[in-house]
């Protein structure tokens, strides 16, 4: 390989990598050509590219024309994933068609969702997976739906505000506990475990009457072990704070990198579980970083602009950084 490739070149290459999807890998293949200079050292680089590029097409092609498409699976996307769970008609498709463009089937019978459906929720400058799933409770989907759930990075509990919400928050506990799916309660923070579950209890219709005096009914059994937001899907209250809540148990940052000299990008942040260093960060970009590392220059959580920070610097969200290699 060339050893005067632009440090551009490694981020798109990162990013190739990262891709899920013939789509999202053909165009993050696109960008990662157009970062390599043009001279006889890199020929053979951007001829292998090129052909990557056309297969990656064919396959794509072939894919759309043959492939049998399995509806009962999602491929994962985005930042983060979430699954709701929820009983019938408590309001899971009303979210989705709020928080997405996707387009659900909404409807006051029971069952009206049949397959998952997944929609891609904006939170600022990342999108956050969220997948509307048939209820909780049913024999001929809840093998599928349970395998959903156990994939996804966090759980949203619907309950419906019009009927009795602790009710339905106990029913879908215990099912939790017969899928053997742990859930992370509050007072977990300060020792993350990763196989649980961070979970937001999502209570709808709070424009009903009657609602308000229920959702306070089920904040003072369920508050102190999870997230309880009352929303109404019809008045919009409550949304944003279920997006900015969502993001919050996701556990994960959003740093954007820098090059000597130059602007960051702040359109397309690297995604990080949080506590990640700027090795971490360095790592992502490159494998090679990890034995070139120098040290970083941080904007954002340091005691002033452009901090010399060593390897082991934990990030925050919105860490600007700037690597430097030996």
């Amino acid at each position: 390989m060339p050893t005067n490739l632009p440090p551009e070149y490694f981020i798109a290459e990162e990013r190739f990598k990262e891709a899920k999807g013939f789509q999202e890998k053909i165009k993050a293949l696109e960008a990662l050509i157009a970062t390599v200079p043009k001279h006889k050292g890199t020929d053979k680089l951007r001829a292998d590219l090129r052909r990557k590029l056309s297969l990656l097409r064919q396959e794509a092609l072939k894919q759309t024309k043959t492939a049998k498409r399995n509806i009962f699976t999602i491929e994962k996307q985005g930042a983060s994933t979430s699954a709701l769970a929820g009983l019938a008609n408590s309001g899971k498709s009303s979210i989705i068609a709020s928080l997405t463009k996707a387009v659900p089937v909404i409807a006051d019978y029971p069952m009206s969702t049949v397959a998952p459906l997944s929609g891609m929720m904006p939170f600022e400058d990342i999108f956050i997976q969220l997948i509307d799933l048939p209820p909780i409770g049913n024999e001929s989907t809840d093998g599928w739906v349970s395998s959903i759930i156990r994939q996804s990075n966090s759980i949203i509990i619907v309950v419906d505000l019009s009927d009795d919400p602790i009710a339905q928050t106990e029913l879908l506990l215990e099912q939790f506990e017969i899928w053997r799916i742990p859930l992370r309660k509050r007072s977990d923070r300060d020792s993350i475990d990763p196989n649980k579950k961070p979970v937001i209890i999502a209570a709808c219709k709070l424009d009903l009457s009657g609602s308000i005096e229920r959702l306070e009914d089920l904040k003072r059994v369920y508050e102190s072990l999870y997230p309880i937001i009352g929303i109404s899907n019809k008045t919009k209250i409550g949304l944003e704070e279920l997006r900015r809540t969502l993001f919050e148990i996701s556990q994960i940052i959003r740093v954007y990198s820098k090059e000597p000299g130059k602007e960051p990008d702040l359109q397309a942040p690297f995604i990080l579980p949080r506590s990640s260093t700027v090795l971490d960060l360095a790592c992502k970009i490159h494998k090679d970083f990890l034995t070139k590392f120098k040290y970083a220059c941080v904007w954002g959580s340091t005691k002033y602009p452009g901090q010399r920070v060593q390897k082991d610097y934990i990030m925050q969200d919105k860490d600007i950084v700037e690597i430097h290699l030996k």
